[in-house]
């Protein structure tokens, strides 16, 4: 099969040169794309244990816990020990967290347009639909 068709060499090509134009659009607020997809889980989820909430961002929680020593220190993020599990942490948003999250949606939201508007909403629907079912089978699959 030719590389360029391969469906997960274009989808790492789509998802690296995305992560890029979007490290570019959040550098002004001082922001890391990897920050940006962290606060997106705890504003959309709320608060999540370190477990659930490296399953959200598909990070490997090593690399979880650095990102959000960095986020902690400038008061995005608060880590508390869960009430019900005290071998479990839960992180929430601290309010700058929020605020930072939503100043940046719009760049966000711009450069999602630029990159999406070569495709018709169909095509987009038809991408998304088969790419959660992939998803669902890697979950099932344990990874």
């Amino acid at each position: 099969m030719d590389l360029e068709d391969h469906i997960f060499f274009l989808c790492t090509q789509v998802v690296y040169r995305r992560e890029r134009a979007l490290s570019d659009a959040l550098k002004p607020l001082g922001l890391l794309p990897t920050e940006w997809r962290t606060l997106g889980a705890l504003m959309q989820r709320g608060p999540l244990t370190m477990q659930e909430l490296a399953q959200w961002t598909a990070y490997e929680r090593t690399r979880l816990t650095r990102i959000l020593h960095g986020m902690e220190a400038r008061s995005l993020v608060v880590r508390v020990n869960s009430a019900t599990d005290g071998r479990s942490v839960v992180v929430r948003l601290a309010s700058a967290g929020e605020d930072l999250y939503r100043k940046a949606a719009k760049p966000v939201e711009r450069l999602t347009e630029e990159i999406l508007d070569v495709c018709s909403q169909s095509e987009i629907n038809s991408v998304r639909a088969s790419l959660q079912t992939i998803r669902k089978k890697l979950l099932e699959m344990a990874y």
